[in-house]
């Protein structure tokens, strides 16, 4: 599959602010009502917020061109279980995944495309948190019962998304060493 321009930036932008985001959440110290951050936690701390809510700005934007070139694209790839033909294609690729019949999947089918829509799903998710962590953290850093709560779910979500990108990373280097050159094509500039 040859993927616009538009998509192959966005789903770099996409890559690097959640990897960016992931990498410095190991660094990091968060708000908490009992301790002050160090001076270097709250460095980290803050970059997490600024990348943060760019990465917000960088899946709003990619929200709204899938949408608007849902037909044009093939964007319902992403998301083929809401419909009964893409349901039943997911269920006879997922059944060739667990028979080990791996040479049948295709890079561009109904079983890639809902890993990649729920990655979508995953990292909106926690850009979503993260914003309204954002929002009720300021200006003060308090940490009140709500936020400590979305916190909670903020944590959770970056715990899967480690897991996917993990995956998404390793089944991308096997699709590009089959020989679907997976990774070339998402990460051309022609």
């Amino acid at each position: 599959m040859t993927y616009s321009r538009t998509t192959r930036i966005l789903h770099s932008l996409i890559a690097l602010t959640i990897s960016f985001q992931l990498i410095v959440s190991l660094v990091m110290e968060h708000p908490a009502n009992k301790r002050p951050m160090s001076q270097a936690g709250a460095f980290w701390f803050e970059w997490h917020e600024w990348v943060g809510l760019a990465a917000m700005a960088v899946l709003l934007v990619s929200w709204i061109y899938r949408l608007a070139n849902f037909k044009r694209e093939g964007q319902g790839q992403l998301f083929p279980w809401t419909n009964a033909a893409g349901r039943k294609a997911l269920m006879t690729e997922t059944g060739h995944f667990l028979t080990l019949k791996w040479k049948a999947l295709a890079d561009t089918g109904p079983l890639a495309g809902t890993i990649h829509g729920l990655g979508l799903l995953i990292a909106t998710a926690m850009a979503v948190t993260g914003s309204i962590l954002y929002i009720g953290l300021w200006p003060d850093d308090v940490v009140t019962p709500n936020v400590h709560t979305m916190m909670e779910v903020h944590s959770t979500l970056a715990t899967i998304m480690w897991i996917y990108l993990y995956g998404h990373v390793i089944i991308a280097l096997w699709h590009q060493f089959a020989g679907h050159a997976s990774i070339a094509k998402m990460f051309s500039w022609r």
